[in-house]
């Protein structure tokens, strides 16, 4: 019988984690301080993009005068790529798409006026089955700044889930470069911790090796964040050095394709990661080389497996290409001498992982759900999960709830002006999803509304707090950089709603506590109109599926 208190024990410590390699910074790199706005390919013309056709856009973008409105991205979704890498293993766009290559594409937007963005996908194929970048991120990220792209968006198809298996590891070693002089470390000299364990067994060479079948000491227990190695070199000799660690295959039965993978943290710098494809009996396993700094003194040399949950291994898989990124605008400038663009960074990972809890410290946006529709219902559902993050937005790192439909299918005017008003109002880029050269000027008119986009775009980059909820109205409130408070009503209903809202209950609303009074001036953002006299109260009348924006001042 299981001892209660050992069953306890055995519990806690199973869900104990013996380090973190999660950014407690917020990720900076200077960008979208508001949230980011601009145009996108996705939403209506999907595969159907070529050059002449996006130059067109971009000049009625600019010739509407939405370029003038603030959005000034212009970004290629998937399928500007061409079906596989050139020779030296670069990603390449469509060359009939494409014929003057993507370099010159970006310096015509750049004329125009726009920035560049591009697609990729966190995968081993993008969403289209064309080339991605997951293990490759920093040679694709290289070839994004050498073009002058200035946004990612980083999407999540074919996503390889990292193991949560550790490697067994039978020691390491430091050679500095150039002398070939090995100084290794065997396990035995490891401080272990957690879960991590010394253990003794048969090597993992061939049969007809000469010491197949001795035994060895190996570090064991290095799994889902719950073990970890720290190896410690002392060195009067800094400088560029080879880490190699070595590995036992830790599995028993032929044909069992298995997995590990590691983080390496060498004085609490960045993690490295060591991740090999599936092993498969009959096999040795060769030492895994990495290149390293080492200073002068005592060195710690961190080992361990960080994937607990799926959120460890989403966190991980994007937080790969946000360093890689901000490592390859510095090679290029080292390269060439000349400031690079930096790249806003947008991770598509469709929710998973819970990406507002850590994408502040990873990306300048997160995807909060999945794709939207130009339906209502798709619009409500990726509102009703967007509206409760609101704690998580901040200057520079926005939730985004996905693309704007407004313009597309058979949504209402109403529904078209509550689709933007949310959208505004819960701080959400606004990136166009429409064919501008043919929209109706009822739309260019919504999406042009400078009183609505400066809520979108107000510099306290607070998102709006949902403060009332029925079946019938939503209630939502922003405060605002200048003192005053964003005001919206969101009619769910299918009759219009005739309505008088007493604005005295804002003072009990902690969100916007120091922005109330008793009475306010109030203009309605739609129209332009405002109170002559300070007002208690608002009445008015709200079509179906429409929304009011209010600013009281």
């Amino acid at each position: 019988m299981t001892c209660p208190t050992c069953k306890i024990s055995r519990s806690l410590k199973k869900n104990q984690q013996v380090s973190n390699i999660y950014r407690t910074e917020p990720f900076d790199n200077g960008l979208c301080k508001t949230p980011p706005m601009g145009w996108n390919s996705w939403n209506y013309f999907k595969q159907d993009i070529n050059e002449e056709m996006l130059l067109k856009m971009a000049k009625a973008i600019k010739e509407t005068g939405l370029l003038d409105a603030g959005y000034n991205y212009l970004n290629l979704d998937d399928y500007w790529e061409a079906d596989r890498r050139d020779e030296e293993g670069r990603l390449v766009c469509d060359s009939v798409r494409f014929p003057l290559g993507m370099k010159s594409f970006v310096e015509k937007c750049n004329d125009i006026g726009f920035k560049v963005g591009l697609y990729s996908c966190n995968g081993s194929m993008t969403c289209q089955s064309l080339p991605a970048s997951q293990g490759k991120e920093f040679h694709d990220a290289l070839q994004l700044v050498r073009w002058g792209v200035e946004y990612l968006k980083y999407d999540f198809c074919y996503n390889k889930r990292s193991s949560s298996m550790g490697p067994q590891i039978l020691g390491i070693s430091l050679t500095k470069k150039g002398t070939g002089k090995e100084e290794y470390i065997e396990a035995n000299k490891a401080t272990l911790i957690g879960r991590a364990k010394l253990r003794k067994g048969g090597n993992n060479h061939h049969p007809w090796m000469p010491d197949a079948g001795q035994k060895v000491e190996y570090i064991d227990g290095l799994d889902a964040n719950r073990g970890a190695a720290n190896f410690w070199f002392q060195t009067d000799d800094e400088g560029d050095y080879i880490l190699s660690i070595y590995t036992r295959y830790p599995f028993k039965y032929a044909n069992m394709k298995k997995e590990f993978m590691a983080a390496i943290i060498v004085n609490n710098d960045r993690p490295i990661f060591l991740e090999p494809g599936p092993f498969k009996l009959p096999c040795a396993v060769a030492p895994f080389r990495f290149d390293i700094k080492i200073t002068r003194g005592n060195n710690l040399i961190k080992i361990f497996n960080p994937i607990g949950t799926e959120a460890d291994s989403v966190m991980i898989n994007y937080m790969t290409m946000s360093d890689a990124l901000l490592r390859a605008k510095k090679r290029v400038e080292e390269e060439t001498g000349k400031p690079q663009k930096d790249v806003a960074y947008s991770l598509c990972c469709w929710g998973h992982g819970k990406p507002w809890e850590w994408g502040p410290t990873v990306s300048n946006l997160w995807r909060t759900t999945g794709d939207i529709q130009w339906t209502w219902k798709s619009i409500m559902d990726l509102y009703e999960k967007n509206v409760p993050l609101y704690p998580y937005a901040s200057p520079g790192h926005w939730n985004d709830p996905d693309m704007l439909e407004v313009g597309n299918g058979n949504l209402t005017i109403s529904e078209n002006r509550a689709h933007f008003a949310l959208w505004c109002m819960m701080a959400s880029p606004l990136l166009l999803g429409n064919d501008i050269v043919n929209m109706k000027k009822e739309h260019l008119a919504i999406l042009k509304n400078k009183r609505v986009i400066a809520i979108d775009q107000d510099a306290l980059g607070k998102q709006a707090k949902r403060i009332e909820s029925n079946a019938k109205y939503d209630v939502l409130v922003r405060p605002l950089a200048d003192g005053s408070i964003a005001l919206c009503i969101l009619n769910k209903s299918k009759r219009r709603l005739h309505f008088k809202y007493d604005l005295s209950v804002l003072e009990g609303e902690s969100y916007v506590k120091g922005y109330t009074k008793k009475s306010y001036k109030v203009q309605e953002l739609w129209s332009g109109l405002t109170s002559e006299e300070e007002k208690s109260s608002i009445n008015f009348e709200i079509e179906s599926h429409d929304a009011i924006i209010w600013k009281l001042m």
